[in-house]
This record gives C-alpha cells, structure tokens and sequence, in this order.
C-alpha cells in the first residue's frame, strides 16, 4: 500500500475558497434503491468472497445496468443462471443505494486483495444482511474473551429466531462463509476462532466515513458505542489513536480532548475521503 503523506492541517471544515478533493461533475444516472428482500432476514449464499475478487475489475460507471452485465459475464461459474443470480447478490449488497458509487469502485481497485477491501466489503455485506450484524453482536463480541464459537451455537441461534424455518443450516454456513471471507474468524469444521483486531487504516478511512457521512463535528464517543464499528473486532483501545491517525494524513480535520469534551471533525464526504486516501494525501 503506498505511504500516505503527513500533512500540516486547518483544523476546520472547508472555506468557502477551499478546494476539497475533485470529484468529477457528470449527469447522474437514474438511481433506484434497492427494495429490501421480502421475508425473514435468513439468507442462503454469502458469495462475498466473489464480490471482494470482481468488485476491482468492475467498469467506471455508476450505472449498476452496465455493472451487473460485466458481473454476469465474468463471474467464475459456468452456469448462466448461476452467474446471474449471484451478480444479484452482489450488487444487492455492495451498491445498496441504487448505483455502483465511485467510493466503493476506487478503493476496490486500489487495495485490490488486501485486509482493506475484504473489510470493506464485508463491512457492506453486514449492513445489507442484518443477521450478520445480530450474530455478530449476540454471539461473536460477548465470546471474544474466549475467541471461540460454534457452528452448532449459531445454528440454534437462528433456530430460536426463526423456529419455522427450513434454512437454517444453509444461512448458518453462508454467515460463516462471510465471517471467513471478510477475515474477521477462521473456523473449522466444529467452530469458528477469533479475537480483537489491529485496525486497517484504509478501512477504518471508509467505515468512519460511511456511519458518518455528513462533515461535521462528532462527539468520539459516538464512534466508541458505534455497533457497526464495534461488529469490525477492532481493538477499542486502538480507535483514538487511530483517529489521531487519520487526523494527521489529513483524512479527517480535527480532534479536541478538552476536560470532558471530546469530539472529532468529519471534513470530507466518503467519496472525496477515498480520492484523498488514495491519493497519498492533499494538503487543505
């Protein structure tokens, strides 16, 4: 990954004669946002880690038409219908608003097989599968101290959830499946190992942006409660200075610990955050 530089920082949302980081002005697309699927929240197939291997290749437009026929046609299956409804999968759960945004796209392409694209990725899949997100807050955080689980303990899980289901072992292998391909757990036949993680830098960069996404100043113990963030098994005790971090490659503008006020300032939306990100930094 390349090095980011450090920069010399206005502590401060943009000036009215600041430019932030280009992004490019161009007629936008009919956007549709996705309809939630019907029924309960149970899902069969993952296909993450296929998402986390095409979503670098995927065309420079925002247009999910042209996106998923590219899905379509280079998906590693052989059958057609197989192609077409995991290119359903993935755009359903990667490009949630109705496009395939240029946020995503980019740093796909440029942390293409890295830690950073398969929590990203993840981290999307989690939002669009919500039982990724129970699982891992019911049964994955209060067991860190252990660092194992079971199979057959998330299999019951859903089974009290959903006593009428017929899908449960196949949604409990899709979870661990996404679990794996995202990196948060290893696992074996009998049950999954995990533990708190370093933060990835480029990663924590979007995650922040995306459960943030308007500039403005933030109390940091929004971040420190944030479930979305806490569900990443990032250590907590990495999160300040991480935002230090970011805050010195000019990521995001400002942090004050001042007596019992602490707060930090979002000064770029996710898009302009990414170009700047991989840019290797931009002087305000």
């Amino acid at each position: 990954m390349p090095q980011l530089k450090q920069l010399t920082l206005v502590d401060d949302l943009p000036s009215a004669d600041e430019t932030p980081p280009t992004v490019q002005q161009k007629e936008t697309p009919l956007r549709k946002k996705m309809v939630a699927r019907r029924g309960t929240e149970l899902f069969g197939k993952a296909v993450l880690r296929e998402a986390i291997e095409i979503l670098p290749h995927t065309p420079d437009t925002e247009s999910l038409d042209v996106v998923r026929q590219f899905f379509r046609n280079n998906l590693h299956f052989n059958s057609e219908q197989t192609r077409v409804r995991y290119t359903n999968y993935i755009i359903r759960r990667m490009f949630p608003e109705g496009y395939a945004d240029k946020s995503l796209r980019i740093f796909a392409n440029h942390f293409s097989q890295s830690r950073d694209l398969k929590e990203v990725c993840f981290y999307r899949f989690m939002q669009a599968e919500p039982i990724v997100f129970n699982v891992l807050n019911d049964l994955i955080l209060p067991s860190l101290t252990t660092g194992k689980v079971t199979r057959q303990r998330i299999r019951e899980y859903l089974k009290n959830r959903y006593p009428s289901s017929k899908s449960i072992n196949d949604c409990a292998k899709g979870i661990v499946d996404a679990l794996i391909a995202g990196g948060l757990v290893t696992a074996d036949r009998i049950k999954l190992t995990f533990g708190v993680r370093e933060i990835s830098l480029p990663a924590f960069t979007f995650v922040l942006h995306s459960e943030f996404p308007e500039p403005g100043m933030y109390d940091i113990s929004k971040i420190e409660s944030n479930t979305s963030i806490q569900s990443m098994l990032w250590n907590p005790n990495r999160i300040l200075p991480s935002l230090y971090e970011l805050r010195n490659m000019g990521l995001i503008s400002k942090i004050s610990e001042i007596d019992n006020v602490r707060q930090f300032t979002i000064k770029w939306t996710l898009e302009q955050a990414v170009e700047l990100l991989i840019s290797g930094g931009k002087k305000a």
